[in-house]
């Protein structure tokens, strides 16, 4: 089962996974963004990824600025973690 109380600091380790091509598995990113989260800003965030989703998950190139905003979004999360 899909951890559903994850920190900032774990959001953004998955996030960063998922923008390297290095997923501990490939449905990571997937149960990722479909999992409700515990903390409403790490849910607020994982909602924003699951919006992006169709943008960087796809074949083919990710778009460029989407894959920038969850770049912009791991920089956030690891300068706050708490």
């Amino acid at each position: 089962m899909w951890k559903k109380n994850m920190s900032k600091l774990e959001a953004a380790v998955i996030i960063e996974r998922f923008l390297d091509n290095e997923s501990l598995y490939p449905q990571e990113w997937n149960d990722f963004v479909e999992c409700k989260q515990q903390d409403p800003a790490v849910d607020a965030i994982r909602k924003r990824c699951d919006q992006l989703d169709p943008l960087v998950n796809r074949p083919g190139d990710p778009d460029r600025a989407s894959t920038a905003e969850l770049s912009a979004i791991v920089a956030k999360l690891r300068s706050d973690p708490s």
